[in-house]
């Protein structure tokens, strides 16, 4: 837990720079395809950044958003975000326990990048299929057991190195240098998520497990892709 505190103090900054993860709640946004009235769970939600992404997107529209996670520090920051948004609700929850709501209760549930850390994905899942609609979806991004801190670095700097007009490429190359502290704590942070689950103690699913696992819980529909630089999964399966 104290894990994830120290990790809040340097996530916000690092990520609202880090354009494999803008990317990433692009295609987030895309396979969700929210719709009016969609109540939707975000476990695991962090500081906000997809819970934002969500909201802005659907100005105008009658949703409503609800964010979990274990970290005080995460929802510390994500409070201040959502403030004067009443369709919001963040709450503080172990995604380890059963989720305190009544069956049947969103049209959507978001994990991304949080469910590797838990102890037991298929129990875990298995809450997701028991809050969900009939016909609602899940959608779930997490690392491959492959995966690499220095190819998400790579499509950083090809990224940078492409930007237009020529003003922009030196202002996101002088920002990156002004960050080069957090740059190197975050580095230091994922190498170590990467090494634990390299050696098993953080849940890094190959393709075969994942789908297996959704299927054993009920969900139907399992539709797997690569995201985040193909260091990630991207799957979404329908109740």
């Amino acid at each position: 837990m104290v894990f994830w505190e120290i990790y809040s103090y340097f996530y916000d900054i690092f990520l609202r720079n880090w354009f494999p993860y803008r990317r990433l709640l692009e295609e987030l946004d895309n396979v969700l395809e929210i719709k009016e009235g969609d109540h939707i769970l975000d476990a695991g939600c962090g500081t906000g950044f997809m819970i934002e992404k969500i909201v802005k997107e659907n100005v105008g529209r009658r949703i409503s958003v609800v964010g979990l996670d274990s970290s005080k520090g995460m929802l510390e920051r994500a409070r201040k975000k959502f403030k004067n948004y009443s369709n919001v609700k963040l709450q503080v929850a172990d995604l380890n326990k059963h989720l305190e709501f009544p069956d049947n209760s969103f049209d959507k549930v978001i994990c991304s990048n949080t469910l590797y850390a838990l102890e037991n994905p298929q129990k875990v899942i298995a809450e997701f299929y028991r809050v969900l609609k009939l016909g609602a979806v899940v959608v779930i991004t997490n690392p491959k057991p492959d995966a690499q801190m220095k190819k998400l670095a790579q499509e950083q700097l090809r990224t940078m190195t492409k930007l237009t007009p020529f003003y922009n490429k030196i202002y996101h190359i002088l920002r990156a240098i002004l960050l080069l502290p957090i740059i190197f704590a975050v580095t230091v942070i994922n190498k170590i998520i990467l090494k634990k689950g390299k050696k098993g103690e953080y849940q890094f699913l190959d393709n075969q497990h994942f789908r297996s696992i959704l299927q054993e819980v009920g969900f139907k529909s399992v539709y797997i892709s690569s995201c985040y630089a193909d260091q990630n999964w991207l799957v979404k399966a329908a109740k």
